[in-house]
């Protein structure tokens, strides 16, 4: 009998300790599973925040690309701009009186370069035999006016103002005729033309009294015009467009 009891006691005990071990591995199963679940919500979280910084890094790579690309076509723009100034302008600074009082010693000027020559339009050019030089002078006789010689009085009428009556210029003086004194070498050039030449004019300074200008060294080319003045830019008390 007392053996029975110690029997059916180890079995309860045995049973005891098996429901136990059972107990103990299911614990360590919701351990291990409950371990698992936050490994893989901590890796969810670190692959969302991979690809936050992947988005935000390739956000930021795309935008320094476009600012690259605006800044090489923004530098291609001022480049093609400062490119088209010098093929079509110039600028230059005044030295002399000649062209008194529209321009002073140390004004700067802007040239146009594609500009067609007019009458009183303000030019420089580069004078025969003096190369790396430059004269500013107004254009007073245009190709196709009429010219005519008395000593050394160089009438000259332009074209616009000339009737279809040829008059002596020397006696009968129309509206607009010019009159100028200018040097035995000049008279000696010009007395072969009734008109000027096609593609020549003759220029002067502003300061008749101080200024070499065709009174004294004649006609000059076209292929001599650098441009025409168009703007002055300094001193900027005076800046503004030129007449």
């Amino acid at each position: 009998m007392n053996e029975q009891k110690k029997y059916s006691s180890k079995k309860r005990a045995a049973k005891k300790n098996k429901v136990q071990a059972k107990k103990s591995v299911k614990k360590g199963n919701k351990k291990r599973t409950s371990s698992s679940k936050i490994k893989n919500k901590s890796l969810k979280k670190q692959i969302v925040a991979l690809k936050k910084r992947t988005t935000w890094k390739k956000i930021g790579h795309d935008f320094f690309q476009s600012f690259k690309q605006k800044e090489t076509i923004w530098l291609l723009v001022l480049l093609a701009a400062i490119t088209f100034f010098f093929l079509r302008f110039s600028t230059h600074q005044v030295d002399g009186q000649s062209m008194e009082p529209t321009f002073q010693t140390k004004d700067r000027i802007l040239i146009s370069q594609n500009s067609e020559p007019s009458r009183y339009a303000v030019v420089t050019f580069e004078p025969k035999g003096k190369k790396n030089e430059s004269y500013v002078k107004r254009i007073i006789g245009m190709p196709g006016d009429r010219i005519q010689l008395m000593g050394n009085a160089l009438f000259l009428l332009p074209k616009e103002n000339e009737s279809k009556d040829k008059v002596d210029l020397t006696k009968d003086v129309p509206d607009g005729t010019i009159k100028v004194i200018v040097s035995a070498a000049v008279m000696k050039q010009l007395l072969q033309y009734e008109r000027i030449p096609e593609n020549q004019y003759f220029v002067q300074g502003d300061n008749r009294l101080h200024s070499d200008d065709s009174r004294v060294f004649g006609l000059i080319d076209e292929a001599q015009i650098e441009g025409i003045v168009i703007y002055r830019y300094y001193p900027f008390s005076k800046i503004g467009t030129v007449h």
